[in-house]
């Protein structure tokens, strides 16, 4: 064995151009595990076969791993033979014929706090294996298109680790002595080996069962550490809810005897796919009516949903390589947003999804980190799991259903998972099967996945007197970027209010135009309605036009979002003269929207402000204090405006039901919003009583975390009382804890020393990714503190970045990502970060993923 002398600090950077398929793959695999805390003893028996017939050298990745032996045919392979790196092992001459290789290493689960591969977490050892985490275990072909038919063996102590878990089916059960017990898994289904789990340890289980349409029963489980059995009843209702729903929009069954949910304190992620075994962060699965809010309950049923989708969009067929992630995540995305939507409300489901797209991704489009759907390079993969890849990805797909229709996606999805079924591919495979579908080309939807940006697309109206005819033209207004065909859900109305046409008209140059003749005057546009296509629109109508459609449009999506544009064009006003009476439009609209027969959820989500992030992306000003300030009075001015109506608004939905249904979620929203617009008004306190009477009155989170939130965010007098009261009653409960951390940095100027003072309390950890996530996420979200401008706020996240990625790179990686926001600052804000970002690039030992992260900040 000779050990080369290859640094870490030289990561590979891998290039779309230069993949090759695998030369060698490994269709069948033993994997025996010794599992112990400190020492876990792992042996993999794999039967090698050459893909191409070539006499190419075999490589295995392995990172971190301590070398046992290598046999091949059972014979120990000699030292000479084979060469150990610091990123795998290498065999230059292997055999000519199908082999089968066995290799044994050593790893130290308790000492991995990176929190990939086998690791430790609260009593339990379990595995994160995507992207790359198989290699941190054992030697392996550790690549998407490697499938593999697993059968693990697992041995572990009893008494320490009870529960002995692995994909697939349980095959049996024996006790090798009394310290030692042995459990066998199969999996039939060939698959990755990022798909791989494994979890161990000390578990409480429940069980429940879901008949499927064929009428098999699939048994259900869900383990969580003890304590947390009656917090699993909604996860169980969410899974049915999602094997129902993909049975009966899809036709897919589930394809195992057993379907196990584990629930994870310590995860990096949301959740894992991985086949039959899904691993989920604890905050994704644990909840019940006290101690989890309504988005909560939202995003728990969307990420169980989503995770089961990966069945078949990810596990059956899944992916050649890691640029093509958003073939499985953005398919996949778009899946649970549906099936959420389903469940819910279409329109206000919609708005959040195109308000995240907007708040994020249209933000990393426009930074250093923009890159296309499908990745061209990456050094760590852990970097790309953005929300270009995942929320852009999900609205190219719904592009795609809206172009050839929603029944021939379902008759395209399930052409592509019949022909690909077991194999590993690219999203050319998709878009065929889709067009094999609707039986014709999609024009130009494949340079979606290679432009990156959001596209910007002006609108030019005309209107001829003479002629009655309206026209619009729609640019592109990157002309020298590859053409993409736009949906354009189109809608015109009259200035009484009447909706003269409704058309969806598909656009696939960079310049269109359409033509409406016979109109007897100038009608009022509404375009890209629905959000039909993931763009930037730029039409510089009349405000009286914006607020007719903030008023008068039917369809809810472009409704709100025109009003948020009478905001934002109001707001810029306000700023640009400090004249508070530009305000008056927005009164007059949400006095007509209070007396028209919205539906309550819808109402309330339609009447929400946007945020200060929000106006300042908006308006492309970044005087945050100045929009804070200028917020406040508006916001007091349509409390004032409107108090007896919030005050009835509130009065009527005090009285409500602690459960989950439509009904009830939509009267805690409306308390909510009444109470946030009212607690503007100080003229006295009988608001600030009532927001204290409602948190300690409270029958649901929704009510208790509202009204908790709001004191702090508008820092009121008994802003610490509340936060300790809260502390008392919700101290052993860490998931709720994260919220009593992160709001109490998240708003206002002074968050840095809140920040400082709650990292050295007891239930805080750097080791613990929902409590950094909690914390430093947070305040690197909260624009007032972050961006002071003293700087301090870049010089903490430094700090903080450089202490974490000695703990966990992957998340240290993803909090070096905010700094985003402060290079578009102006200067000096914008040199101070540079700074603070070419220290972190100077700092010795860094890890591959900050590394690359700062390196694309800096370009």
């Amino acid at each position: 064995m000779q050990k080369t002398n290859e640094k870490k600090n030289s990561p590979k950077t891998h290039l779309l151009e230069d993949f090759r398929p695998t030369n060698w793959r490994t269709p069948r695999v033993d994997l025996l595990f010794d599992l112990d805390p400190h020492s876990t003893i792992v042996r993999a028996t794999y039967d090698v076969e050459s893909v191409f017939d070539s006499r190419e050298a075999l490589f295995l990745h392995g990172e971190g791993l301590e070398f046992l032996n290598l046999r091949i045919g059972g014979e120990p392979v000699p030292p000479e033979e084979f060469q150990i790196t610091d990123f795998g092992l290498f065999l230059p001459n292997p055999p000519s014929s199908a082999f089968q290789l066995t290799v044994e290493n050593r790893i130290s689960p308790e000492a991995n706090t990176a929190l990939e591969g086998l690791y430790k977490s609260g009593s339990m050892l379990c595995t994160q294996n995507e992207p790359e985490g198989f290699r941190k275990i054992v030697y392996s072909i550790d690549r998407p298109d490697n499938m593999m038919v697993f059968t693990v063996t697992l041995l572990a102590d009893p008494n320490l680790l009870p529960v002995l878990l692995s994909n697939g089916n349980f095959v049996s059960e024996t006790w090798i002595s009394p310290d030692k017990k042995q459990v066998v898994w199969h999996d039939p289904f060939p698959k990755p080996s990022y798909l791989f789990c494994l979890v161990a340890g000390d578990l409480a289980v429940r069980k429940d069962s879901y008949l499927t349409k064929s009428n098999r029963e699939v048994e259900l489980r869900i383990y969580v550490e003890k304590g947390n059995e009656s917090k699993v009843q909604f996860a169980f209702e969410s899974l049915k809810k999602a094997f129902e729903w993909e049975e009966k929009t899809f036709g897919l069954e589930y394809d195992l005897q057993l379907f196990m949910i584990v629930a994870v304190s310590d995860f990096n992620m949301g959740a894992m796919e991985n086949k039959g075994l899904n691993l989920f962060n604890s905050k994704l699965v644990l909840c019940d009516k006290k101690s989890a809010t309504d988005e909560s309950f939202e995003s728990i049923q969307a990420v169980i949903g989503h995770e089961y989708f990966h069945n078949w969009t990810g596990n059956r067929v899944t992916l050649q390589n890691w640029f093509n992630l958003t073939l499985k995540e953005g398919l996949t995305v778009f899946r649970d947003q549906w099936f959420t939507e389903d469940q819910t409300d279409f329109a206000v489901k919609r708005i959040k999804d195109v308000q995240l797209l907007k708040d994020y991704q249209f933000v990393e489009d426009q930074g250093p980190m923009s890159h296309p759907i499908l990745p061209k390079s990456y050094v760590d993969m852990n970097n790309f799991y953005t929300v270009t890849v995942y929320e852009k990805g999900a609205e190219v797909i719904r592009l795609i259903s809206e172009i050839i229709g929603r029944e021939k996606f379902k008759i395209g999805l399930n052409k592509y998972l019949s022909a690909y079924d077991g194999q590993g591919v690219t999203f050319e495979e998709f878009i065929s099967s889709m067009e094999l579908a609707c039986e014709k080309k999609i024009p130009n939807i494949r340079n979606w996945y290679h432009r990156k940006g959001t596209p910007r697309i002006k609108v030019i109206e005309s209107y001829e007197q003479t002629s009655e005819t309206y026209r619009l033209d729609f640019i592109d207004m990157e002309p020298e970027q590859i053409p993409l065909p736009f949906l354009n859900k189109i809608a015109l109305f009259s200035k009484s209010g009447d909706l003269i046409l409704e058309e969806d008209v598909l656009l696939t140059t960079h310049i269109s135009t359409l033509t409406y003749p016979n109109q007897k005057e100038k009608p009022i546009a509404s375009v890209f309605r629905k959000f039909s296509s993931p763009v930037e629109v730029l039409l510089d109508r009349n405000l009286e036009e914006e607020i007719f459609l903030a008023k008068y449009e039917r369809e809810g999506v472009a409704k709100f979002f025109s009003f948020q544009k009478v905001i934002f064009s109001l707001f810029q006003q306000s700023i640009d003269s400090e004249v508070e009476k530009t305000c008056i439009p927005v009164l007059d609209i949400i006095r007509t929207s209070l007396s028209m027969d919205l539906d309550l959820g819808y109402l309330c989500h339609y009447l929400s402000f946007p945020s200060i992030s929000q106006i300042a992306e908006a308006l492309k000003n970044t005087d945050y204090e100045r929009i804070h300030t200028l917020r406040y009075k508006w916001m007091h001015t349509i409390a004032k405006e409107f108090e007896m109506e919030f005050q009835d608004l509130y009065a009527r939905n005090t009285k409500n039901i602690p459960n989950q249904s439509k009904e009830e979620r939509d009267k805690r929203k409306a308390k909510n919003l009444s109470l946030y617009y009212l607690l503007h008004l100080d003229s006295d306190d009988r608001y600030l009583k009532l927001a204290t009477k409602q948190i300690l009155d409270a029958k649901h989170m929704t009510e208790e975390l509202g009204a908790l939130r709001l004191i702090c965010e508008l820092d009121l007098p008994n802003k610490n009382l509340m936060l300790q009261t809260f502390y008392e009653k919700w101290s052993s409960d860490s998931i709720v804890l994260d919220s009593w951390f992160s709001i109490q940095v998240s708003y206002g100027s002074e968050a840095k020393k809140a920040l400082e003072t709650l990292e050295i309390h007891p239930k805080w950890s750097i080791q613990n990714p929902n409590k950094v996530r909690a914390l430093y996420y947070s305040f690197a979200r909260n624009p007032q503190s972050f961006h002071k401008g003293d700087g301090n706020g870049y010089k903490l996240l430094e700090e903080r970045i450089l202490k974490l990625d000695r703990v966990n790179p992957q998340v240290a990686a993803g909090l070096t990502k905010l700094f985003q926001s402060a290079l578009r600052m102006p200067d000096p804000l914008q040199v101070l970060a540079k700074n603070c970002l070419m220290r972190i690039e100077a700092s010795p030992n860094l890890s591959k993923e900050v590394r690359e992260v700062v390196g694309l900040l800096l370009k």
